[in-house]
């Protein structure tokens, strides 16, 4: 049952006395659609006490991917550890996160934040924390005589008034602090108008909340000084799209012991953490559909814009999807692995439940990765690839929702029914591009169509 789990008298009581200390007036109650996309509703702050211990009704067959209409009524159950009173709300607004049940009480199967946090309680159970912390780039545009341009001429580490941006960003920083998040680097990226702000890790869920905060951080206070931030993938060709790196790491709970550190091997990588490594390369290909979710993001996934092409893996090598940075400081600490696959569009929960579920059957089966790779592997020849175990990613959504339709364990760790939809999902979203475009995907690659910024410039 979705809502005992969630609240007692204590919890609603803080919550309450949090409401009347910052005068509250309304509070937005925030639900992950299957997209990632944060879907949400008012509630007025006396009715925050009975949404607390009874849920919210809500109709889920208009959300996408949710529910059917003959099947449409779901609660939201509102997380009290969620609320928090943003700055870049309007006055008087608290937003708390949500679980989603069934009109029974028993969670609702299609709920991807409830997917991740039993994902995590699982592995507690075990003995286990699972630590994230996603890197996501994106970039200011603006509308120039009707074309989307970025704002903005600066490159990687430019600043004023090279990139202009100071003042959005600042603002932007403090909002974010202000909601409690500690900032480890902002600067300017490669691309014109793109912009990286890196915030400290933490267990993924808290994480993933994280990374939808920050999104709408992001973007609504770069509305408010008349630019538009936009997470999309590849916004322009030629030029680097826009990543959203995701380190990893696994402790155990009763000794803080990072199981993916031993100081005894030469770079001080466990056989643990090259077994979980084991486990995201096999599964990659299949996983792409929920890393990398839109017809946008393969234009990212090409050649020589630090994005990764290839399956494989390898020691401070940005040319692998598996990553192992080399960073100073106490190992326990540092040791981690990047997954260089995932874009800023992709759902943060279900992607942290792939990436962990993936790794860990790498870990109980022994799962040995090809060799490490340290050459630039775009560099490499056909014969060089195929010597060294590599393999390609799918080349577009379509073929991505193949691999993923035919990969067992994606249906073991999404369950039936968000394996299906998503999967009807993507089918659709792949084919109405192509019958857009009326061409081969070759043809159409090589250029970001009015398709694409209408349906992702504003929502990724």
């Amino acid at each position: 049952m979705v809502s005992s789990e969630l609240t007692n008298g204590e919890s609603v009581k803080t919550i309450m006395d949090k409401v009347k200390r910052h005068d509250i007036k309304y509070v937005r109650l925030i639900v992950i659609d299957p997209h990632g996309a944060p879907r949400a509703m008012l509630i007025p702050e006396y009715q925050v006490r009975d949404s607390l211990e009874n849920g919210t009704a809500f109709d889920g067959s208009s959300i996408p991917g949710f529910a059917d209409v003959n099947q449409s009524d779901l609660n939201l159950h509102p997380d009290p550890s969620t609320f928090i009173v943003p700055m870049w709300e309007t006055p008087g607004i608290a937003v708390m996160f949500c679980y989603v049940s069934n009109p029974d009480g028993t969670a609702f199967a299609g709920d991807p934040r409830g997917l991740l946090k039993r994902a995590v309680d699982e592995l507690e159970k075990k003995g286990y924390g699972f630590n994230t912390g996603p890197e996501l780039e994106y970039m200011y545009v603006i509308d120039d005589e009707g074309k989307v341009a970025p704002f903005g001429k600066g490159g990687y580490f430019d600043a004023p008034p090279l990139d202009p941006t100071e003042d959005v960003k600042l603002e932007t920083l403090m909002c974010l602090e202000a909601a409690g998040f500690q900032i480890d680097r902002v600067h300017h990226e490669v691309a014109e108008g793109q912009q990286e702000i890196n915030f400290r890790y933490n267990d993924a869920l808290k994480t993933a909340d994280n990374v939808i905060l920050y999104k709408l951080a992001v973007k609504t206070i770069a509305q408010k000084h008349g630019t538009t931030a936009t997470f999309m993938p590849k916004p322009f060709w030629g030029v680097n799209g826009s990543g959203c790196h995701i380190h990893q790491s696994v402790i155990e709970l009763d000794t803080g012991n990072n199981i993916f550190s031993d100081p005894d091997t030469e770079f001080g990588l466990s056989e643990t953490a090259v077994h979980y490594i084991g486990g995201l390369l096999k599964h990659a290909s299949a996983m792409s559909m929920i890393v990398t979710p839109l017809v946008n993001s393969y234009k990212r996934l090409v050649p020589h814009y630090e994005a990764p092409v290839y399956v494989a893996w390898g020691y401070a090598n940005r040319s692998a999807l598996v990553r192992v940075p080399l960073a100073p400081g106490e190992k326990n600490t540092v040791t981690r692995l990047e997954y260089r696959h995932p874009d800023p569009s992709c759902n943060p929960y279900l992607a942290s439940v792939m990436l962990l579920k993936a790794g860990w059957e790498g870990i109980e089966k022994k799962i040995e990765p090809a060799s490490d790779i340290q050459d630039n592997i775009y560099e490499m020849s056909k014969k060089q690839l195929k010597d060294n175990d590599v393999t390609f990613l799918p080349e577009h959504l379509g073929e991505a929702v193949e691999c993923f339709e035919e990969d067992t364990s994606m249906k073991e760790i999404l369950g039936d029914f968000l394996f299906e939809n998503l999967m009807e999902l993507k089918r659709e979203e792949f084919n109405s591009y192509m019958d857009f475009t009326g061409v081969e995907w070759a043809a159409s690659r090589p250029k970001i169509t009015s398709w694409e910024y209408e349906r992702y410039l504003t929502r990724a």
